[in-house]
């Protein structure tokens, strides 16, 4: 094989990983065109708009013209040349952004206009996307074998085959300015927030742990877990309020209350003495908490976030007897006592969706563990884990 077929080979295979990016450039319905051939005259504007209307046929009627305003400007010219003598396959885009005021001023005057700038080094043809952004938008090169037409349409396909966008009018433009670029959400912001939610905690599978119920006011199969004394799931409630930095760190104070039946055991005879008898826990939990944000419209924001959590919690009871029923047997003024508190820590996965920033919906889900010491042998009720779910609204208040 010639060293010119293997040549030919490379400029293609090299070609084809360039083209297969995604296009940055704006695709403007009826658009404008300039091109500039720098030096030797390798593409014509016949070809790129016959190539432009085949690939794209929602395009509408693009116009190409020769830029001829740019190739007289001697300033201009200057980078040119540069462009020529500095472009290598190792470069990004954004290493061959021009750096002359003049310069920048020209490309910004394109408005909604495109410039296709080409030229020739080595047995390579060059081409770079100019918008008003000035910096190059996309930048690829072909082999000098390949004629016109045939580079017209691979630029076409492969640069401004998405969906054309109505061109703007001056005012509309100047309007678009001012809303949040693509990049917005990476804009660091503070944010302080409250919120009021509801949820549902549920004991973690353990089949170590019998499903037991109480007998006689107080003993259970296995009296270490605080879930053999009460339910294993109920719904709770909570309130919260909490602060970030940079979208990035911050904290959070909430409580929550759930309410939780004593698993009495029916068949017990005793228990005919009860009208009813329920734990409520109450809960404190501190979070540390990391995030990140994103921005898929400019009113809506993307919150995930992951916490830990230092948990207090304790326990307190509602208990009665039936009317009519003065005193209670021995059993019932023996019964069994949770400890004073419990502390462990929660593991919280999340995400905040935000409209308009300043109101947001937040579902999360978790796992808790809590747990005191063992101050006597019997260990009534000493710890507690479960898996929660939970939702809540809330107001944010975010600046700078």
């Amino acid at each position: 094989m010639s060293k010119k077929i293997i040549r030919i080979v490379f400029f293609i295979i090299l070609n084809f990983q360039l083209s297969i990016l995604n296009s940055h450039a704006e695709v403007w319905k009826d658009g404008e065109f300039l091109l500039w051939n720098y030096g030797k005259k390798t593409f014509s504007t016949t070809d790129f708009c016959f190539a432009l209307r085949y690939e794209n046929e929602r395009i509408g009627t693009p116009n190409c013209y020769e830029a001829g305003d740019l190739e007289r400007d001697s300033v201009v010219s200057l980078y040119a040349k540069w462009l020529n003598a500095n472009l290598d396959s190792r470069l990004k885009v954004e290493d061959l952004r021009p750096r002359n005021p003049h310069v920048l001023e020209k490309m910004r005057s394109l408005k909604d206009k495109n410039l296709l700038f080409s030229t020739v080094k080595g047995d390579k043809v060059w081409f770079l996307l100019f918008d008003e952004t000035a910096a190059p938008k996309e930048i690829t090169f072909f082999s000098v074998n390949l004629d016109s037409s045939q580079i017209a349409r691979k630029i076409a396909s492969s640069w401004f085959g998405s969906t054309p966008q109505t061109r703007l009018s001056d005012s509309e433009r100047a309007a678009k300015q001012k809303e949040p670029d693509k990049y917005y959400a990476e804009q660091p912001m503070h944010d302080f927030w409250f919120g009021t939610g509801a949820g549902r905690t549920k004991k973690t599978f353990n089949s170590k742990k019998f499903n037991s119920k109480i007998k006689n006011y107080r003993d259970v199969k296995d009296s270490t877990s605080a879930w053999n004394f009460i339910t294993d799931s109920s719904p709770f409630f909570n309130v919260y309020i909490g602060g970030s930095m940079y979208d990035f760190i911050g904290f959070e104070l909430e409580f929550r209350k759930s309410n939780h039946r004593a698993k009495i055991d029916e068949s017990d005879t005793i228990y005919r003495e009860l009208d009813h008898w329920k734990f409520n826990r109450y809960e404190f939990l501190l979070s540390l908490i990391f995030m990140t944000a994103y921005i898929p419209h400019p009113q809506i924001e993307l919150k995930p976030h992951v916490s830990v959590s230092i948990v207090h919690s304790f326990f307190t009871e509602n208990i009665a007897l039936k009317d009519g029923i003065l005193e209670g047997s021995e059993s019932y003024r023996e019964r069994f006592d949770f400890e004073s508190y419990y502390r462990g820590i929660a593991l919280t996965l999340g995400l905040r969706t935000a409209f308009f920033k300043n109101y947001a919906i937040d579902l999360r889900t978790g796992f808790a563990n809590r747990g005191t010491s063992m101050i006597n042998q019997e260990r009534i009720g000493r710890s507690t884990s479960d898996i929660f779910i939970a939702a809540g609204l809330e107001y944010h208040i975010r600046w700078k």
